[in-house]
């Protein structure tokens, strides 16, 4: 809200802790929050391949294609040498899919709790 309220973009690095690896299936999620801007990548591919990914809202992607009167709109072509890599793009997806369809959440919880009771209790 305050960076609406400020006309600030709200951007996120969610590359660490994205997909799960909070509890959540972004970091954000804890806040309540949604991003303008969103950075991915890491678990994108579950650790496979390089990826990344940056995703924003509506009105910022019309803003930096040309908007939504432009004859043909372009996406914001930013990024390595790789970008676009069909093979990586497919194993982002099947790594999706995976996470989504097991009880990653009960995972992280219990990771968690372990974390904690063996790194809190005095040596």
């Amino acid at each position: 809200d305050l960076c609406d309220e400020h006309g600030v973009l709200l951007i996120l690095d969610e590359i660490a802790t994205g997909f799960g690896r909070t509890g959540e299936l972004f970091g954000c999620h804890h806040a309540g929050i949604s991003p303008d801007i969103m950075c991915l990548g890491k678990a994108l591919t579950g650790g496979y391949m390089t990826m990344g990914a940056t995703i924003a809202t509506d009105e910022v992607a019309f803003g930096v294609s040309g908007g939504k009167s432009h004859d043909n709109p372009l996406p914001l072509m930013h990024g390595p040498t790789f970008m676009g890599n069909p093979l990586a793009c497919s194993v982002a997806n099947a790594s999706i899919d995976l996470l989504l369809s097991t009880p990653w959440q009960s995972r992280v919880q219990s990771i968690q709790r372990q974390l904690r009771s063996e790194l809190m209790d005095p040596c």
